[in-house]
Parts: C-alpha cells; sequence; structure tokens
C-alpha cells in the first residue's frame, strides 16, 4: 500500500521540494544591470507592477537614479514627448520608473507602497492623480484583485500600528479583496484596532519571506521590449541639443499627422480602434457624472499617509480632459473643477504642495493624446515642471497629516465652487 501511495504521491512532493530548492536559491537582489533596469522601468507589465524584486534593485541602483512615476494608464500613450523618452533623449540626470495600469486607483497604488518603503525613504516621487479615479463607487473589488499581490498586503500588516490610516485600509481591503483570501484574518484585527501579537507577526514574517522568494525567482524570466521598441526609436528622432522652442515644432508635426481622420483631436489609431466603431453611443452620456463624492478620497488620503511616513518629495500632476470628447459626452467643466479643487485642498492643507495643475489645458491643440490622457504637448507641459523638480534642490516637505481627511464627511463633501469651506 505504501509503494502505491508513493507512486501516486511522490513525484507530487519531489516536484515540490525541487521547486522550494529553486525558489530558496534565487537571488532576492539581483546584481544591478543599466539595461535591464531601464527596460523593465518602462515594461508596464502586470509582473513588474505587482512585483518588488525589479523594482528595488532599479531604485536602489546607486550608479544610475530611476524615480517612481506612479499613475494609472496614462503612461501607455507613448509618443515622442513621453517622459521616458525625454529622458533618454537628453540623457537626463533621472530616468522614470513607470508604475501604472489601467484601473490602477490610489487603493492599489497604496498597497504597491508597502514594499517599497526604503526605496521611497527621503527621496522624491511624481504621482499623476486622474480625478476621473474618482466615481461614486471608487475602486471595483475585481480591479483591486487583480492588482494586489499576498507579499504587499503581508508588508501592510508587519509594519502596522495601529493608526486610524491602518484601520481604514484594512477595513477597505476587507471591502474589495476575496472573501478566502489568507490574510482577512489578520485584516479583520486591523480593522478592529487590534493590534497584532507576536506569534502572528512571526508567521506573517515567514510567508512574506517565502513569497519574496518566490517574486525573486520569476522576476528572472520577465522581459520587455518596450524599450527598445517603442522608447529608444522615438528618443534618437528628437532633435539636438535639448531646445523646447525646436521640441515644441517637432511633437507638434507628429500629433498633427497622428490626429488626422476626427473631429476630436485624438490620435488616430485609438479613434479607430477603440472609439469609431461605438462613440456615438457616448453622445451626452456623461451629464450626470460626478467625481466630488467618492471613497477615492479616502483611498488617496492613504497614499499621503504614506509619502508622509517616508518623508517622500511628491510632485503631484493633475491632467484635464479632452475639451472636445467631454463637450460631446456632456461632462462637466465645473464639477470637474470642483473636483480638482477638493483634490488640491487635501493635498495643500497637509503640506503637499508641489502641485502640478493642468486641469484646464484640455481645450490646448495637441494636449491630449485620447480622451482623458495627456500626449505630446501635454507631455512638455508636464515635463515643465517635473524637470525643474527633480533636477534641481528641493526643500524638505513638512507634512501635516489629518484624519478627518478618512472621513465619511470629507468622502461626500461637495465644493460649492473653487474654494473650499470644510469644517
Amino acid at each position: 500500500m505504501y509503494k502505491r501511495l508513493w507512486l501516486i504521491f511522490g513525484p507530487v512532493i519531489c516536484a515540490g521540494i525541487l521547486v522550494g530548492m529553486l525558489l530558496m536559491l534565487s537571488n532576492p537582489q539581483p546584481t544591478a544591470n543599466l539595461i535591464r533596469e531601464k527596460e523593465t522601468a518602462v515594461s508596464l507589465n502586470r509582473l513588474t507592477f505587482k512585483g518588488n524584486t525589479v523594482k528595488q534593485q532599479a531604485l536602489n541602483d546607486p550608479h544610475h537614479r530611476f524615480v517612481p512615476f506612479f499613475g494609472s494608464s496614462e503612461w501607455s500613450r507613448i509618443d515622442s514627448g513621453h517622459p521616458s523618452v525625454l529622458a533618454e533623449a537628453y540623457d537626463r540626470s533621472y530616468r522614470p520608473f513607470l508604475l501604472g495600469q489601467a484601473g490602477a486607483t490610489s487603493l492599489i497604488q497604496f498597497y504597491g507602497l508597502q514594499e517599497m518603503q526604503s526605496s521611497l525613504q527621503g527621496r522624491r516621487a511624481v504621482y499623476v492623480i486622474s480625478p476621473q479615479w474618482f466615481t461614486k463607487k471608487g475602486t471595483h473589488g475585481d480591479t483591486f484583485q487583480s492588482y494586489f499581490s499576498l507579499a504587499q498586503g503581508l508588508a501592510f500588516l508587519q509594519a502596522q500600528t495601529g493608526t486610524a490610516a491602518d484601520r481604514y485600509a484594512a477595513k477597505r481591503f476587507l471591502a474589495l479583496a476575496a472573501p478566502t483570501s489568507p490574510l482577512c484574518g489578520w485584516m479583520k484585527q486591523v480593522a478592529d484596532g487590534q493590534l497584532l501579537s507576536s506569534t502572528d507577526l512571526a508567521a506573517i514574517d515567514l510567508k512574506l519571506k517565502i513569497v519574496q522568494q518566490e517574486d525573486a525567482f520569476f522576476s528572472q524570466f520577465s522581459q520587455s521590449s518596450t524599450f527598445k521598441h517603442e522608447i529608444l526609436p522615438k528618443a534618437k528622432k528628437l532633435p539636438q541639443p535639448f531646445d523646447r522652442k525646436q521640441l515644441t515644432k517637432f511633437v507638434q508635426a507628429e500629433a498633427q499627422r497622428e490626429t488626422k481622420g476626427n473631429a476630436f483631436g485624438i490620435k488616430s489609431t485609438f479613434f479607430k480602434q477603440r472609439l469609431k466603431p461605438t462613440y456615438q453611443l457616448f453622445a451626452g452620456r456623461q451629464t450626470h457624472t460626478n467625481y466630488t463624492c467618492s471613497p477615492e478620497y479616502g483611498d488617496f488620503q492613504l497614499v499621503l499617509s504614506q509619502f508622509a511616513a517616508t518623508q517622500t518629495n511628491v510632485l503631484f500632476v493633475i491632467p484635464p480632459v479632452n475639451n472636445r470628447w467631454a463637450a460631446y459626452t456632456g461632462l462637466r467643466q465645473r464639477m470637474y473643477q470642483k473636483a480638482v479643487a477638493k483634490i488640491k485642498y487635501q493635498l495643500q492643507s497637509q503640506g503637499f504642495n508641489q502641485i502640478a495643475d493642468l486641469s484646464q489645458a484640455g481645450d490646448q491643440p495637441y494636449f491630449m493624446q485620447d480622451t482623458i490622457h495627456l500626449g505630446w504637448c501635454g507631455w512638455l507641459a508636464m515635463d515643465d515642471v517635473v524637470r525643474p523638480f527633480l533636477e534641481t534642490p528641493q526643500p524638505a516637505p513638512t507634512y501635516r497629516l489629518q484624519n478627518h481627511f478618512l472621513t465619511s464627511s470629507w468622502r461626500n463633501y461637495v465644493p460649492t465652487g473653487r474654494s473650499i469651506v470644510f469644517k
């Protein structure tokens, strides 16, 4: 009988042992390689976004300065003005490490920050905050689950101290995560304001080490051709040396060629592939859209609390919408500006004063590549702020976190105009 059991389960056990050995032998901190780091920094794949090994490798490289650029789907809109193209073409003192995926809203970014604390301590970052994230229901559970990793949750649990932000983050996890998640028990304790026991923390630490080894192992097989096939060819075509006027002419000419065939100033390929078959269905569809009341405001506060904890000096970029598309869909600019005012108040009242507010530039030619994402001249306007922020000395930030930004009162507060009166 034992022989039969061995024949059934023996191969499975041996395979498990072999995989375990491979994972344990993998190097969690591979040797730095500039070419690989450049490729990883613009890969925009889900493995890189969720994982940590390749991020740490680039962000902690003492010889090359990679700066995290947080956002969502805008980073995949690569044209000649894209931040990664400009950095490569003009050999900037920094290289953007793009951290964004479609639908990667604040709560997703917050949990992604959990494993990055040492890489952010006292450093700088760029964060694109889109008012389109601030919908009535906020982040969808399916989207959150697709981007969340076990390591992120374990790192959060390992560092929690029972603050209001900790409790709020745990409650949001429980609301959006799969009920079968192995973290639910611990998260409920945190949400209830209970500190984890030494036994809990020991188990969390062990699990985290195991999943980090898994990430280190599988990250060795992650490949991307974005740098080689998109960033580098575009960078080589830009006018040299850097001259803002000449660069503007170059990107405007490119934009003019690439936006023919539609009335919205949208990149032709995007319009043909994504909008043309159904765009008529969007006429007047956003008349009642509202970005002023959303759970996203509380989630955004979690991100701010994390940046404050690591004393990260962050430049926040607020993009516009394509004005012609907004007029077609009925999206109200007055409402949009109220949401922008609310976001800026939440930032500035807590000491986050580095803000590039581009929200009123959606009517400028070639500013947007599609309906809601920057492109061409929009990228250059962003670069006008990002470049000096990253290349010149900046005073250390002084943050003053306020827990009322985690409350339902703030989430549901509707500004009467661009000025905020909230008590």
